[in-house]
């Protein structure tokens, strides 16, 4: 089962960045809306095509911190292209848009964190989950007025994807032809190394406290804090 998690935003702010985007576009380019992104230590990494002409990215995000109750990235995206000429914008700012859920064995779920959370929001059984996938009731078995608790629900559930917003990018700067101004970063969470592991679980336990239906603060700078040690490596 997909779970998708919807964002809270500010219906204010969106209409006064999107101005600013649009004025902002180069005209004669043409917008490039969307690239994919998978975990790699501490960045994320992928393709992007324009005309024709394929290159590779990176967003190595330096800073997390928790905006308007958002979670906002800050780092260094990189452009390389064919030739292996790399060109970089640093203090690129990343903005958490939405996220949906993974199914199967989700990540390490760090007992620290789920420590950290006030104690009338925690249940009995969160402090005992080590990995997400665990769970002490029988996938199937139905609480009253629930879904089925399965391995992907409730406190077991975890992201598959994020869905990041990046500020508009200077197309020129990194030596693409196209308008990069409202590029939509999406970041497949299939990690392979134990950095990007550990922020795999990082980040579902961000996007648990600031964008269920209870905003839980307390937890989100503990998981914030922990992710920004990690970013410093």
């Amino acid at each position: 089962m997909i779970q998708i998690r919807k964002m809270f935003s500010n219906q204010t702010q969106g209409k006064a960045k999107q101005g600013r985007q649009a004025s902002r576009r180069q005209p004669g380019r043409r917008p490039l809306f969307s690239i994919a992104a998978w975990p790699k230590q501490r960045t994320f990494v992928g393709n992007l095509s324009v005309g024709g002409t394929t290159y590779k990215f990176s967003y190595e995000p330096s800073r997390a911190e928790a905006i308007n109750k958002l979670l906002q990235l800050t780092g260094q995206f990189t452009v390389t292209d064919p030739r292996g000429r790399a060109r970089a914008l640093k203090s690129v700012r990343a903005t958490l848009a939405n996220s949906q859920g993974g199914i199967g064995t989700g990540p390490i779920r760090r007992q620290m964190i789920a420590a950290d959370a006030p104690a009338d929001t925690q249940t009995p059984s969160q402090p005992k989950q080590q990995v997400a996938g665990e769970t002490e009731k029988p996938a199937g078995e139905k609480q009253a007025g629930s879904l089925p608790v399965t391995e992907n629900t409730g406190p077991t559930s975890y992201c598959g994807v994020l869905y990041f917003h990046f500020e508009p990018l200077d197309a020129t700067a990194i030596g693409v032809a196209a308008d990069l101004t409202r590029v939509q970063l999406n970041v497949r969470l299939e990690p392979l190394d134990d950095t990007a592991k550990t922020l795999h679980g990082l980040y579902s336990y961000v996007v648990d406290a600031l964008y269920g239906k209870r905003t839980d603060e307390r937890l989100a700078a503990a998981a914030i804090t922990e992710l920004n040690r990690v970013f410093a490596g």
